[in-house]
């Protein structure tokens, strides 16, 4: 079996999970197939279940819930939410192999018409009817929609983003310190749009994202080789490929709470080792080959060391001692980002 299918669906014979699904499929067809990768955070599934319990969604779903191999007691608590909920199914990863394997796993038991690949550290606000009908409305063209993300605070998140090119992806790898967005890059993620008209969109986030069924079996799910950041936007790319539209519709609005399951305190090295990695790959693949990849190591790379250069001689000379951690922290991350640079590729 390949990687995507290191997994084990819940055994009908020691769970009630297929038993419930089969219940459920009986009573009539699919419309919606939920897909949750977890990774020790079944706490999180938990109220985001709850949300969609009391959303007011009327449509016919299905739960499918992918565990990463998850160490904190998540699998025993799924087996019991398994018995406990008619429409939930299990599929047990052997391992951590990403968002995407993680995702590609639940897929060949999705019954659905539409797949909605949905973050676990979100809370459904309403109706899942809404971002199902607008797909309907799409008709055959419809590739993948996204609907209205929030942050906590209720404010707009951008999940929509126009064409990657070299500049904006090697830029974000310098704001990623310095904290600012350039302005092809705000504009390429509409960054000053209200997000309350429907539009047409290069990419969307995967934390809140819908897809026929049927597309899926044309283009694929996840690419296994992509384990965090990217993934969407490749397959928001592969969809477009395949002559089918991407759309953003201001319906169905969630909370994404953002990083539930590898939240971190400030900027890490593992986690900006994987974007950077998808990043090269996505390069490589979509805008000019490995001539191109190489391109964006030179620019990462002299960037981040100009940058080292001149954090390191900063933080020793700034006077308060705030700031100076902050300094001496990102000049310690930097160094150990470009001592390991050759190891950040897929």
């Amino acid at each position: 079996m390949s990687e995507e299918g290191h997994s084990t669906p819940i055994d009908s014979e020691h769970d009630t999970a297929s038993q419930h699904l089969d219940a459920v499929t009986q009573a009539g067809p699919i419309d919606l197939s939920i897909v949750l990768v977890n990774w020790n955070a079944h706490k999180l599934i938990a109220d985001c279940l709850k949300s969609l319990s009391t959303s007011g969604t009327r449509l016919r779903y299905e739960i499918i819930i992918s565990d990463n191999a998850s160490t904190d007691g998540s699998v025993e608590w799924l087996h019991q939410l398994a018995r406990q909920q008619p429409c939930v199914r299990l599929v047990l990863g052997t391992t951590n192999a990403g968002f995407g394997v993680g995702n590609n796993r639940a897929l060949p038991f999705c019954q659905g018409r539409y797949v909605l690949f949905l973050n676990t550290d979100t809370i459904i606000l309403e109706p899942l009817d809404a971002l199902v009908a607008a797909a309907d409305a799409l008709g055959e063209r419809c590739g993948a929609l996204g609907g209205r993300v929030l942050n906590a605070d209720r404010t707009i998140q951008p999940t929509c983003r126009g064409p990657y090119t070299m500049a904006i992806i090697a830029a974000g790898f310098t704001s990623a310190f310095l904290g600012w967005r350039s302005a092809a890059a705000r504009a390429q993620e509409f960054a000053d749009w209200d997000h309350a008209t429907p539009r047409e969109v290069a990419t969307l986030s995967g934390c809140y994202l819908l897809v026929p069924r049927a597309v899926l079996r044309v283009v694929g799910g996840f690419d296994p080789r992509i384990f965090l950041f990217y993934e969407d936007t490749d397959l928001c790319y592969r969809i477009r490929q395949a002559g089918y539209t991407v759309h953003y519709v201001p319906v169905s609005a969630i909370v994404h709470l953002e990083g539930g399951a590898s939240r971190a305190t400030g900027i890490n090295p593992r986690v900006l080792g994987h974007n950077l990695a998808s990043a090269l790959y996505f390069t490589r693949t979509y805008l000019g080959g490995p001539a191109a990849e190489q391109r964006l190591a030179r620019i990462v790379r002299r960037r981040w060391r100009l940058m080292w250069l001149a954090l390191a001689p900063a933080a020793a000379l700034m006077p308060l001692p705030g700031p100076r951690a902050t300094l001496r922290r990102r000049a310690h991350l930097l160094g150990t980002l470009l001592a390991r640079f050759e190891e950040l590729r897929i």
